[in-house]
């Protein structure tokens, strides 16, 4: 997965917001060619964009010393985080942990 950080929106404010990361897509030969980036912006489509209007997001900094890290609050409804709570349970590991686990699979991280 590529992921790139929006660096300017002129024209495009209600699609793209400065400093939020966004994943791409495939692009065409042609499109790569004109300096196009496909990406899924805020309104979740994919849509081309002009390459300046990003840098790219180097994923190795992610498992970096110091890096930062930053808390995510989900919002479950009842029965799901019951659900959730009990397969923790009957792997012998916390709600977070089967949740980081399901992080690390899906997505194309370093690994730690």
């Amino acid at each position: 997965m590529v992921y790139l950080r929006c660096v300017k929106n002129k024209g495009y404010a209600a699609s793209l917001e400065i400093g939020k990361i966004y994943k791409t897509l495939p692009t065409t030969a042609l499109e790569r060619r004109n300096r196009l980036v496909r990406v899924i912006d805020n309104d979740g489509e994919d849509y081309l964009y002009d390459s300046s209007y990003f840098e790219p997001v180097d994923i190795k900094v992610v498992n970096e010393e110091g890096a930062g890290q930053s808390a995510l609050t989900v919002h479950l409804p009842p029965l799901v985080k019951s659900i959730l709570q009990a397969e923790a349970l009957a792997d012998h590991k916390s709600a977070s942990a089967l949740v980081r686990e399901w992080i690390d699979e899906r997505l194309d991280l370093p690994a730690r």
